[in-house]
């Protein structure tokens, strides 16, 4: 399973062109690409389109932090969590639209 790296906003951003995205400060976005300077994101609307690398952090990627660091930081934000039927031992954030998956210990 490859994992859904989550970036957010640390700027608000306007599209100059059509194939950008307007983003918002504190918004959550899926990294599509991550190739290039400018990255590809997915925002809750499921609009897609580019911004610029440096206005967006990653939060859950194993490249840039520790698991456990990225976990408790997502726990200390959700209100809601659920057990996921599909995956044994995990969590399913139910408080926002990411829907992202957190582990935890059974």
């Amino acid at each position: 399973m490859t994992e859904e790296v989550i970036v957010v906003a640390k700027w608000d951003y306007t599209a100059q062109q059509d194939q950008e995205l307007d983003i918002r400060k504190n918004e959550r976005l899926f990294l599509l690409d991550d190739s290039k300077t400018w990255w590809r994101v997915r925002n809750a609307s499921n609009q897609t389109g580019y911004v610029p690398s440096n206005y967006v952090e990653r939060k859950n990627s194993l490249k840039k932090g520790s698991l456990v660091k990225n976990i408790k930081d997502t726990l200390g934000k959700r209100n809601s969590v659920t057990r996921c039927l599909e995956v044994k031992g995990c969590l399913v954030c139910t408080s926002c639209y990411c829907q992202e998956i957190i582990l935890s210990k059974s």
